[in-house]
Order: structure tokens, then sequence, then C-alpha cells
């Protein structure tokens, strides 16, 4: 089973949007394009750029990873740096329509795993709290 952490949100910037990592501002902002938004809903893989911007009048945008809609279509993943982060689709849309201010921005973390001999070796009543009042 997987769980998930918060670790931002996707915000709109005019008609693109804009990804959020809390610390992560080290390589200037990571944008998904106007152009790519459209694309990216209507099923294609897209690109996400990073915009940095040295001085007022130079700007360098390059490649920083690829956002895509998920395999189950509730979800918008994406892959920034070689880490997957998740959002759902509903709240991206309405990021995009202006609805709604930001889309929580997660990153899917698999759970621990359980050793079931152990488990199982344990009295069926080793958990339960023993007090008499």
């Amino acid at each position: 089973m997987t769980q998930f952490t918060r670790v931002g949100k996707i915000v709109r910037a005019h008609r693109a949007l804009r990804i959020e990592i809390d610390g992560r501002e080290v390589c200037g902002e990571q944008i998904i394009g106007a152009a790519a938004v459209s694309e990216l809903l209507s099923g294609r893989r897209v690109e996400i750029n990073f915009v940095q911007t040295p001085s007022p009048d130079r700007v360098f945008i390059g490649f920083s990873g690829e956002a895509w809609v998920s395999r189950s279509g509730k979800a918008i993943t994406l892959r920034i740096g070689g880490v997957l982060y998740t959002a759902p689709l509903v709240q991206v849309r309405q990021v995009i329509a202006g609805t709604r201010a930001a889309a929580i921005l997660s990153r899917p973390e698999p759970a621990g795993i359980i050793d079931a001999d152990r488990e199982q070796a344990k009295p069926i009543d080793a958990d339960l709290v023993r007090s008499f009042a």
C-alpha cells in the first residue's frame, strides 16, 4: 500500500501552472507552460521547465522533468529530477479554471513492510490495554 506525503502545491501563473515544492527553490521556478497545460489534460506527456532570472533582462529556461495523467485517470503524475510527485486531477482542473487557489502536490512513499511471521507469533492479546479500574 502506498502512502502520500504532502510536499507542495500547484498554482496557476497566468495560463501556465507553477509547481511549488517545499524546500526546493534551488533551480528556479518549475513551470508547465500554457500550451502544455491543454496537451496534458488531453492525455499527452508534457515537459516541465525551470525558469531562472539571474537579472531582469536575462531569462534562462531549461528542461526540468515531465508530467502526464496517471493510468487511473484520477491524478497528474510529475517526474522532476528523478523524483515522482502526484496531484489530484480534479484539483488541477479547478486550479486551471480559477475556482481553486492551489492543488495539493504529494509524494508517494511505500508503506512499511510487515513481517508476517513475527506478527503471527505474538499472542492474540499482545496489543490489548490491560487495566482494571
